[in-house]
């Protein structure tokens, strides 16, 4: 009886170092593939490799989220010119992957926020990636975690609709916010770059970089995305404002600015 105790016990050792073994392998191969379908900048090949190689509701799967959001928003503004006409256009162009000895991955893309370098990944007990060290050129290196957060927020305004987003506490302290826009009846509407900015908690305003730039027509949805040049207070459980330089048009005519209200989650 004893003895078959032990040949038990070794068994079930022996397949716990097997299965451990075959996630390490799993997991040590998933970065390369995440990131590979990140440089593609195709939302589609991003939105598979998120399925198979991301956790579900990680830091890793907000950040791939966020991603996929960005570049499904690049395509489709880059099918309208500035009177709202559809046509055909080239998608956005594949960036660049370099990985060191050490195992550290650049990212050069046409998406400049996520441009920087990755390591230290981390996953769950089936191998799927839940987090990673990101650094951008000028900084150091921040994990992902507990530094990606849903936002909230409820804005119905001539026909424009937002209900959510994404913030960053970027590893440079600043934040990137990202909010889904939807173009309910709206007609011709479009953001600048400048003069836009966020209030944060604290009251105070940081100028923001707002992008990506384009026109939108009814029935289009896209991503509003603003960079703050500066540390916000923008934390959980605390509300702030993205006051966005909006126009009622593709030609940037008739400004409008519209204040959006967001709570962290």
């Amino acid at each position: 009886m004893i003895k078959l105790k032990i040949v038990v016990r070794a068994i079930f050792v022996v397949s716990l170092l097997l299965s451990s073994s075959t996630v390490n392998a799993a997991s040590n191969s998933n970065p390369d593939k995440f990131l590979e379908a990140i440089k593609t900048a195709q939302p589609i090949k991003i939105e598979s490799a998120r399925k198979k190689y991301v956790a579900e509701n990680s830091s890793a799967d907000l950040f791939s989220i966020m991603i996929i959001n960005h570049f499904k928003t690049t395509e489709y503004m880059k099918t309208l010119d500035k009177y709202g006409n559809v046509s055909p256009t080239a998608p956005d162009l594949p960036g660049k992957l370099k990985k060191s000895k050490s195992g550290i991955f650049t990212l050069d893309s046409t998406f400049n926020t996520i441009d920087g370098s990755y390591k230290n990944f981390k996953f769950n007990k089936n191998g799927k990636i839940t987090s990673f060290e990101f650094k951008l050129p000028n900084s150091t290196y921040k994990s992902t975690k507990e530094n990606l957060q849903r936002l909230s927020m409820n804005f119905f305004d001539s026909g424009t609709e937002i209900k959510s987003g994404i913030h960053w506490k970027l590893p440079n302290n600043n934040s990137f916010v990202q909010i889904n826009y939807e173009n309910k009846f709206g007609g011709l509407k479009s953001w600048s770059y400048a003069r836009g900015y966020i209030r944060d908690a604290s009251g105070k305003n940081h100028d923001v970089v707002t992008g990506p730039l384009g026109c939108t027509n009814t029935g289009g949805s896209a991503v509003i995305e603003g960079t703050t040049s500066t540390e916000a207070e923008i934390v959980k459980g605390t509300t702030s404002v993205f006051v966005i330089p909006f126009y009622l048009d593709c030609q940037g005519s008739n400004s409008n600015p519209i204040n959006v209200q967001f709570t962290v989650q």
